[in-house]
Parts: C-alpha cells; sequence; structure tokens
C-alpha cells in the first residue's frame, strides 16, 4: 500500500467537516486576540450581551486549553462523522450549549465567567458514542459505557487528575454532565422520531 493509498484509507470526506473547519477556525481567530471579548462573563450578560452564553464555548483559556479540546474535535470529525449528518451534528452542537447555557445561568449563580468547548464536546462525543452502536455494537457499547463512567467519577470526585494541570484552570465538571445531557436528548428524540415513522409505516 502506498502512502498515497494509506491517506486515502484512513479519511474520507463527510459534509460535516465543513462544520467542523469553521468551527475550527472561528475559534483559532477568536483565540488570537478576543478571548476576553467572547468569553461569558455573567455581569455583561445581565446586561443584554446574550450572545456571549454561545461564543463562551469556542474560546479558550489559552493556546494549551485550546489545542486539547480541538484534538477532541478531530477525533468527532474522523472517527464519528460518518454517523450521522451535518445537520444532525449541528443540532447536537446546538442542544449541548443551550443546556449548558440554561445550566450555568440559572442552576450555577456563582460562575461569573466560562469559557472553553469541553462541555460541547461531551455531548459531541456521547451522542457519537450511542450512534455508533447502531453500526458497530461493541465499540458503540464500549465507548458510551467509558464515557458515563468518566462523567460518574467527575460528579462523585470532581475533575480527572491532572486535567486542570493541562488546561490552566478550573475544570467545570458540570458543564461537561450538562453537555453530555444535550447529546442524549437529541439522541432520544431521534430514536423516538425513527419509532413513530416506523409505527406509521407499518399501519
Amino acid at each position: 500500500m502506498t502512502p498515497s493509498d494509506l491517506l486515502k484509507f484512513r479519511y474520507k470526506y463527510h459534509p460535516s467537516h465543513i462544520l467542523w473547519l469553521i468551527l475550527f477556525v472561528l475559534s483559532f481567530v477568536l483565540q488570537t486576540n478576543w478571548v476576553d471579548t467572547w468569553r461569558f462573563n455573567r455581569a455583561l450578560v445581565e446586561h443584554g450581551q446574550v450572545w456571549l452564553l454561545f461564543t463562551a464555548h469556542i474560546v479558550h483559556l489559552n493556546w494549551q486549553h485550546w489545542a486539547l479540546n480541538m484534538g477532541g474535535l478531530a477525533i468527532v470529525a474522523f472517527f464519528f462523522s460518518p454517523h450521522a449528518s451535518a445537520r444532525q451534528w449541528l443540532a447536537v452542537l446546538f442542544i449541548s450549549a443551550c443546556v449548558i447555557n440554561v445550566g450555568l445561568w440559572w442552576g450555577m449563580p456563582e460562575i461569573r465567567s466560562y469559557v472553553g468547548l469541553s462541555g460541547v464536546l461531551h455531548g459531541l462525543f456521547l451522542y457519537g458514542a450511542l450512534r455508533e452502536i447502531r453500526f458497530y455494537p461493541t465499540s458503540g457499547y464500549v465507548l458510551t459505557m467509558a464515557l458515563l463512567a468518566k462523567l460518574a467519577w467527575e460528579f462523585f470526585n470532581g475533575a480527572l487528575p491532572g486535567s486542570e494541570d493541562m488546561t490552566g484552570g478550573r475544570v467545570l465538571t458540570e458543564a461537561h454532565l450538562l453537555g453530555a445531557i444535550g447529546g442524549v436528548l437529541v439522541w432520544l428524540l431521534e430514536s423516538i422520531n425513527r419509532r413513530f415513522i416506523a409505527r406509521e409505516d407499518s399501519l
């Protein structure tokens, strides 16, 4: 197998890759000089800058934090993308961000500032793992169980050892759980919709 064949074997284009590329470029550009302008700031949101609830997810504490999250996004892009359409992935991005925003705003009023994609990434990962069960049951179940185990650890014990050293700040594990809930919500709605359509077709 030649190097070019190996590259073709490893990479297969999917429409959602455009979505991930846009997210990557936008996050990179904002990280260069606009982190403070686009981070979640409760005081500014209270004064009407509600878009900061969403832009906070694409800016990061520092370049190391950004690189870690972009690495996670790359895993989603290359391993999970084929399991759903670009529209479905966009729905997961949006719903996960919304669930995190609601949790931050009403459930954690002590949080005055927030940045990072990791919460949304947990929604993307769990949604991708659940979707993988349809195509590759063994790896799908293993990944789903591993992610649930990670979330359970964080719920009872806090951030994984070393994670705060890598990111350079506090890891808001509550955002991970909220983002994962967003991913599960999209998966559940799709599952219910498929069953409803299947029932109608059988009548």
